[in-house]
């Protein structure tokens, strides 16, 4: 995508063209703190600027997530799917929803009888829904995929639904160009649209940092998987030994925020304020003069280019996707090497010397630049232009069918597989369970892998004790009747063996099996490992 200037939005907004595809936006978890939530709701205040129809179907929260104040959904068209079962533990059954989308989309669809545009997010079966429909109306829908995050379930979504995709967006240049490399025959219908964000016309102006100390800001969903938001109270640790006076304050919610309040309880330089409104998250922004952001893998974080929009100098753990589309190393910020097995008191020590490093080149200059930068490359009308422009070229084109020789739904556990469990996987599991036979088995793993394997699990000749996740909100639960564990605490089960049970991520957590191998514990992986 080139830069060009912005368009300003009119005065007030044209009514719907009867021309353009209305757009159905799909949020599986609702409207909680996340940045496809954030996406999602810009766009569709930008859209009907350029005459396009957009609602939002939002369901509801995930359990223990709470959905963002309402004025965050101001002036948003909304499908209130909230009395909907959740998506995510309906193991393929999507009966209840694809009737839900069938009909929003009937009532969407414009006089002439043309389709709807659909946009499925997050979850495999949002777009299994898409394909339900697709296989039962394809004349009604055309569905465009978004890559939002650099992932294996992501790109495993995108290539399962490939059949009823009409256009596919990459929000950087390394997603555009997976994208690419996995779909080369989709090559010139794979778009590459970054984020947009408002970006005032000046940054804020803020004080010298002699007599004070440096502001340094996390906004976002409190997670400690992707996000490594434990590693920002360990930088801040790292900060006050260099003697580098400071405040750190991390903005959001999620379900790591228990643990985070825990630490900051101890830290008067820390402090966690609740999610707000994005256009209170500007001005908080605005008092701040570095961002830090230590994700294992990010798409494009929007969180860093509100940010820099607002002048607040970006310190970033390098991924693989995002971090250098977004900052230019030395100039609009500070990109630090934190691969991602990297323990919290690593990345903590490398986000600390970041932030060091920027406060020596210097805050001001380097907060005009981010600015800069940011207008450049993430004006919201540029970004809404281009969006525009995707959704007419899909709904332009022909309808796609879903092959009825495939299951619809993502999750679902079938001879041949499905989205989350590839076909062979149970023969795998019973071969490496047999070579365990007798032994004290820790299983990685609380999602779709393992639920789908449940029957092979429960008939292992291997002493399963418990099942460990990276995920701090299913500790303390119970998955298959064993106890869900942070995996640091898989030793005192009294466990020999970890058998890490995912497919779509299973490089990754055998590249962290050092929070294992430190315990003693032998590690073993179903499927072939880098």
């Amino acid at each position: 995508m080139r830069d060009h200037p912005p368009t300003p939005p009119p005065a007030s907004p044209p009514a719907p063209s009867t021309d353009k595809a209305p757009l159905l936006i799909a949020l599986p978890h609702g409207a909680t703190v996340s940045g496809v939530t954030t996406w999602a709701l810009r766009l569709a205040r930008a859209l009907p600027a350029r005459g396009r129809r957009v609602v939002v179907a939002l369901h509801a929260p995930k359990p223990g997530e709470r959905p963002l104040p309402a004025p965050a959904l101001a002036g948003v068209e909304v499908a209130d799917l909230s009395s909907l079962p959740s998506l995510e533990h309906r193991g393929g059954d999507l009966a209840v929803f694809v009737r839900a989308y069938r009909d929003l989309v009937r009532s969407l669809r414009p006089t002439g009888g043309g389709p709807v545009v659909l946009s499925p997010n997050l979850l495999g079966d949002c777009y299994g829904i898409a394909a339900s429909i697709c296989a039962l109306e394809p004349e009604s829908v055309r569905v465009v995929g978004w890559q939002h995050l650099d992932s294996p379930y992501d790109a495993a979504v995108l290539a399962r639904y490939e059949p009823v995709i009409a256009r596919f967006v990459a929000v950087s240049p390394t997603l555009h160009d997976q994208l690419i490399a996995g779909l080369p025959r989709r090559a010139a219908e794979i778009e590459r649209v970054p984020y947009g964000v408002e970006v005032p016309g000046s940054p804020a102006p803020r004080p010298p940092l002699g007599p004070r100390p440096a502001r340094l800001i996390y906004t976002g969903r409190i997670d400690d998987d992707q996000k490594r938001v434990g590693a920002l109270i360990a930088m801040s640790d790292e900060l006050s030994r260099m003697g580098v006076d400071h405040r750190l304050t991390l903005l959001g919610g999620g379900p790591a925020e228990g643990e985070i309040d825990a630490a900051c309880a101890s830290r008067p330089r820390v402090r966690r304020l609740a999610e707000l409104p994005p256009d209170h998250v500007a001005r908080v922004l605005d008092e701040h003069d570095v961002f830090v952001l230590a994700s294992r893998a990010e798409g494009l974080s929007l969180s860093l280019i509100e940010a820099m929009a607002r002048g607040c100098v970006p310190v970033v753990a390098r991924t693989r996707s995002g971090a250098a589309a977004a900052v230019d190393d030395g100039r609009t910020g500070v990109i630090v090497e934190a691969p991602t097995e990297t323990d919290h008191a690593g990345v903590g020590r490398a986000m600390a010397l970041g932030v060091r490093r920027a406060l020596e080149i210097g805050i001001g200059a380097m907060s005009v630049a981010a600015h800069a930068g940011a207008g450049r490359r993430f004006g919201l009308w540029a970004h809404a232009d281009a969006v525009d422009g995707v959704l007419s070229t899909a709904s332009a084109s022909g309808p796609r069918w879903w092959p009825a020789s495939l299951p619809c739904a993502f999750t679902g556990s079938t001879p041949a597989g499905s989205g989350s469990v590839p076909s062979g996987a149970a023969e795998r599991a019973m071969e490496l369970l047999g070579s365990l036979a007798g032994r004290r088995v820790v299983i990685h793993g609380a999602g779709r892998h393992t639920i789908e394997l449940a029957s092979v699990l429960a008939t292992s000749p291997a002493v399963i004790v418990a099942v460990t996740d990276d995920d701090p909100a299913k500790h303390g639960r119970m998955l298959l009747g064993w106890p869900i564990l942070a995996p640091r605490e898989a030793a005192t089960t009294g466990a020999t063996d970890v058998v890490i049970s995912t497919w779509m991520n299973h490089g990754a957590v055998w590249a962290r099996r050092g929070v294992y191998t430190g315990q003693g514990l032998r590690v073993h992986a179903m499927y072939p490992t880098p």
